[in-house]
């Protein structure tokens, strides 16, 4: 991996945490996977949001990747979390109100991951 492309991943996280912050709010998308997925690792909403925040280049597993679903693109990462390695796919949003940080997805990995920074 490049020094450019690593250099994006940290300017996304940096932009990421600063919305999430500023807003104090990360928008969970409530999937039942993603839901289950507090109960099975033990966490709380908090606790999968400090996660979140938690993440560094090293966590860094794919993207940036079109989102298929909606305008924007989807940047993948990878933690363990509790002895279970978790799948987290975030996404920064434009909405008519301004930038909002998403989780897309927070869920045990269903493949390992691959973290080409580490």
């Amino acid at each position: 991996m490049d020094e450019a492309h690593k250099q994006a991943v940290v300017d996304f996280l940096k932009e990421y945490k600063h919305i999430a912050t500023t807003k104090r709010k990360i928008d969970v998308i409530p999937r039942k996977e993603n839901r289950d997925a507090l109960i099975e690792l033990g966490l709380t909403e908090r606790n999968r949001e400090d996660e979140i925040l938690s993440l560094s280049l090293q966590d860094f597993c794919n993207g940036p990747e079109a989102d298929r679903d909606r305008a924007g693109v989807i940047w993948e990462f990878g933690k363990e979390i509790n002895g279970k390695e978790v799948y987290i796919k975030l996404k920064i949003a434009e909405t008519s109100a301004g930038k909002i940080a998403k989780c897309l997805s927070f869920h045990e990995a269903r493949f390992p991951q691959c973290y080409p920074c580490k």
